[in-house]
């Protein structure tokens, strides 16, 4: 992996450019099924971009950051951090599959833990589905605390960021 050839950015859902070039980089990601249900399993298949933006990103927008990975100026990774006071949420975590196992989600997450930093946050949590076994396994060895969620198909994992 070179590292210059990986950037990451910081986009918004209310500029209409950056809505514009992720309406056709979701698109193409969600086009199986099954990669939107792992996503967002409350989000129903097929995929429409301004339900997904009314459903997640309008309620609280000024709250909420993402953080997107390139490859050579291809956007490859999704990150969205949701900050409520000293408190950041992590949600809609993707890597583009042919880019996988190669780093590149610790490093859009340590981006997303470096903005919620900047932004005040002391602790940020992210809720991972139980069959998410790579993505709990990420999780652990970046320092997220496993909260058992009982009667949930979810986990939910924090670490305090401000150490």
């Amino acid at each position: 992996m070179v590292e210059q050839e990986y950037t990451l950015e910081e986009i918004s859902y209310s500029r209409k450019e950056d809505r514009r070039i992720m309406e056709s980089v979701l698109n193409n990601w969600f086009m199986d099924p099954k990669i939107l249900n792992f996503i967002s399993p409350d989000f129903n298949y097929p995929f429409r971009f301004k339900k997904w933006i009314s459903q997640y990103y309008r309620k609280d927008i000024t709250n909420i950051t993402t953080i997107i990975l390139k490859h050579n100026d291809w956007i490859i990774g999704h990150a969205s951090i949701h900050i409520d006071g000293m408190n950041g949420r992590v949600f809609h975590l993707f890597i583009d599959e042919p880019h996988r196992n190669n780093g590149l989600g610790i490093k859009l997450i340590q981006g997303i833990e470096n903005y919620g930093i900047k932004s005040g946050v002391q602790s940020i949590q992210i809720y991972i589905q139980k069959k998410n076994i790579i993505g709990y396994r990420l999780f652990q060895r970046l320092g997220y605390i496993d909260q058992k969620e009982p009667n949930s198909n979810l986990i939910r994992m924090y670490k305090n960021v401000n150490n």
